[in-house]
């Protein structure tokens, strides 16, 4: 498993294989942090963060999610199971 160490100073996150969703030049985008390529992109910030969300609770992720800025605001753990819950089992919001 590949794994990079996030460069934010407020935070220690690891990020692996886990659901990213990121801002970059005007569009919002979501990727497995494990590639560089995102497997959605689009203008509306809700929708992108919402398919991150369903990408990481049918895998057992966490979803990153970042400001326009680039800094992590929210981490959400899911865990697998035959029937997923909606809700995040761990949720840490950073810097509010």
């Amino acid at each position: 498993m590949t794994t990079r160490t996030d460069n934010a100073s407020d935070t220690a996150v690891e990020l692996h294989a886990d659901v990213e969703t990121y801002y970059d030049n005007g569009t919002w985008h979501t990727r497995r942090c494990d590639s560089a390529e995102p497997f959605a992109s689009g203008a509306s910030r809700v929708r992108l963060i919402a398919i991150g969300v369903e990408v990481a609770r049918w895998n057992g992720l966490r979803h990153i999610i970042r400001d326009t800025d680039g800094n992590i605001v929210e981490v959400n753990r899911y865990v697998t199971g035959p029937y997923p819950s909606r809700s995040p089992v761990t949720r840490e919001r950073i810097g509010r």
